[in-house]
């Protein structure tokens, strides 16, 4: 009898554990699809100091115009500290043109680096280059690229949205590469 007990608990053991690395296995394999479909997305990763709270946005073509209407939202907090946030299109989107939208309250945005990352491939700006890719909205904000300094005009008292909007030529022939 004891053997028939022992017999049985050994056996719904077995069971038990079977099911667990089931699940397990069911869980790795989401993760990889996730991977994936990751890997497939362009993603746009930003670092700079915004010292107040925010919400940036980040506009998209892929038909080669300015005319934005794709955009990804990204709320911001504010820190006298280098932050990160990425933003990511929706998978096998591939822009040609790129426009940032830094919020509307802030003094000044220190931009450090902007890194585009496409299918493994990836290709970071910093400096003077990030104003070889992107130019100031004049009639919004100032920016110079040397320093990565945006800062927005103030008309009638109020400040306007900063934007920087994608230099089209240098754009249309550099994002390619990484497909």
């Amino acid at each position: 009898m004891k053997l028939k007990n022992l017999f049985i608990v050994l056996i719904l053991a077995v069971i038990v554990v079977s099911c667990k690395d089931e699940a397990k296995s069911t869980e790795n394999e989401a993760r990889g699809q996730e991977t994936n479909v990751a890997a497939n997305a362009f993603k746009v990763t930003l670092n700079f100091v915004a010292k107040n709270n925010d919400d940036f946005c980040l506009l998209y073509t892929e038909d080669g115009s300015l005319d934005f209407k794709d955009g990804i939202w990204k709320e911001v907090k504010g820190s006298d500290s280098d932050q990160t946030i990425e933003f990511t299109l929706p998978e096998n989107a591939f822009p040609t043109q790129l426009r940032m939208d830094l919020g509307k309250n802030q003094d000044e945005i220190l931009l450090k680096t902007v890194k585009f990352e496409y299918n493994g491939k990836s290709r970071e700006i910093k400096g003077f280059e990030t104003g070889v890719f992107f130019r100031a909205d004049a009639s919004k904000c100032s920016y110079d690229a040397t320093i990565g300094i945006i800062k927005p005009i103030v008309k009638d008292g109020k400040k306007e949205a900063i934007s920087l909007y994608p230099n089209e030529k240098v754009m249309a022939a550099e994002l390619p590469k990484l497909k």
